[in-house]
């Protein structure tokens, strides 16, 4: 616990150090942007090594999504504009078609394909669903940080209610630990910090506590899936990455969810 405390408290220095610099230095949101991006790429690492326990990858695979990811978001970060969910259909495309056509000679069918379908669900799951943070980060940092905050205190909230006093499993089968307890903690601790967050979630208090439930709610199911996957290839953790935390996976699943919900509600598309 105490390293989980410590590791915890350093992440928060360091994103509340990169919120400083683009709100009061910067003005802009180019570095907050980066780090979403590079968060992407590293997710879709991990969700690839996850995936490669149950397919057959052959190595380099990585190379082609991440090639594609970043073919479409250095001409976005270098206008300041959003990277459209076009794009990224169509890196993942391209990126997975790529793959399977150099691969097509070597491998059979049955075996690249589905290690093309992997690339492009991952692409999709990963940038796509990042890219909705990033467009809250173009329109606000402020409110990005918020939803970011949101998410990962109702994620705290469930944890500790969850060990605590969580008694009543809701899905044994792909997390033991998740628990009714658990998940109301989240979505009410997750509406308690919107609702003091309202001026960066741009609407009146009582407002914002809605969308905060959502999100924790949000947040909840994207741990939820996560843990299918992690539980899918058989791993406790996406990665090694950071002590007690794991990978990038372990670190944004809730927010992969939680952000298209947030943009949602935020601003109605």
């Amino acid at each position: 616990m105490k390293t989980r405390i410590v590791v915890g408290l350093v992440l928060i220095g360091l994103l509340y150090g990169l919120y400083l610099l683009d709100t009061q230095v910067l003005a802009r949101p180019i570095l907050t942007r980066i780090l979403i991006w590079l968060l992407a790429l590293g997710a879709l690492r991990e969700v690839l090594m996850l995936g490669s326990a149950k397919v057959d990858c052959a190595p380099g695979l990585f190379q082609y999504g991440g090639i594609a990811i970043v073919a479409i978001i250095v001409p976005s970060l270098v206008t300041g504009s959003p990277v459209p969910g076009s794009l990224i259909a169509l890196a993942a495309a391209a990126g997975a078609g790529i793959r399977l056509i150099g691969m097509a000679p070597l491998r059979s069918a049955s075996v690249a394909f589905p290690e093309a379908l992997l690339l492009a669900g991952g692409v999709i799951y990963t940038a796509g669903l990042l890219s909705f943070l990033d467009r809250i980060a173009i329109v606000s940092v402020p409110t990005a940080f918020a939803v970011v905050a949101v998410s990962k205190f109702g994620d705290i909230c469930a944890y500790f209610v969850g060990t605590l006093v969580g008694r009543k499993k809701i899905v044994p089968a792909i997390s033991p630990k998740k628990t009714l307890e658990g998940a109301i903690a989240g979505v009410l601790g997750a509406a308690g910090i919107a609702a003091l967050l309202s001026a960066e979630l741009q609407g009146p208090p009582a407002f914002s506590a809605l969308i905060g439930a959502l999100i924790g709610a949000a947040t909840f199911l994207g741990d939820l899936l996560a843990s299918g996957l992690k539980r899918w290839a058989s791993a406790k953790d996406s990665a090694n990455l950071l002590p007690k935390f794991g990978g990038v996976v372990d670190l944004v699943d809730g927010i992969l969810l939680a952000a298209p919900v947030a943009i949602i509600c935020l601003h109605g598309t």
